[in-house]
């Protein structure tokens, strides 16, 4: 996959995990898990990560606090980039469509959270310039609704990436091919 891949890492930022502004993110543990294969595969074969921040003004990523940082565990080598953004999508007002063009990336592989926002919306970006993009189907999460379960969201989310013309595949599967 070197060379024409790179893996975005959406929105894995400490508030969503240490409980504190609000509950943490659904099935916390297996999302940390999955990312962190992901990453330590793509870094394996060469393939590009691109990690991505979102900052806002009040709620739980306010920019400058410990909230709005990557995760501890999943800190960016120095060679890795962090794209702030400040909307729903990863492009929107962001200067990720340059760096990937400059990395030769035509295929993105997708993790992160939220499901519905932020991951299906850099998803349906992505794909509507023309990037392949392959959904890590258990290695993105959000919050449950009153009326719905986070994995009956993700699900859901899944089913319409794929509709759109995303590849959905698993974390084993994306590593693997990741590594290859």
């Amino acid at each position: 996959m070197q060379g024409t891949h790179a893996l975005l890492v959406i929105d894995m930022q400490r508030g969503a995990f240490d409980g504190e502004a609000c509950e943490p993110i659904s099935g916390a543990e297996a999302l940390l898990a999955n990312t962190h294969a992901l990453v330590d595969a793509a870094r394996a074969g060469g393939v590009p990560v691109l990690f991505v921040q979102h900052l806002e003004n009040e709620g739980v990523f306010v920019a400058g606090s410990a909230r709005a940082d990557i995760h501890t565990t999943l800190s960016p080598a120095a060679d890795e980039p962090t794209i702030t953004k400040r909307a729903s999508s990863a492009f929107e007002d962001t200067d990720l469509a340059a760096r990937l063009e400059s990395l030769g990336a035509r295929e993105l592989i997708v993790s992160g959270l939220q499901s519905e926002f932020c991951v299906f919306n850099t998803a349906r970006a992505a794909l509507e310039l023309g990037f392949v993009v392959r959904i890590a189907s258990d290695a993105h999460s959000t919050w449950p609704s009153s009326e719905k379960s986070a994995s009956a969201i993700a699900a859901r989310i899944n089913a319409e990436l794929q509709v759109r013309g995303a590849v959905l595949a698993s974390t084993a599967a994306l590593v693997a091919s990741l590594r290859g």
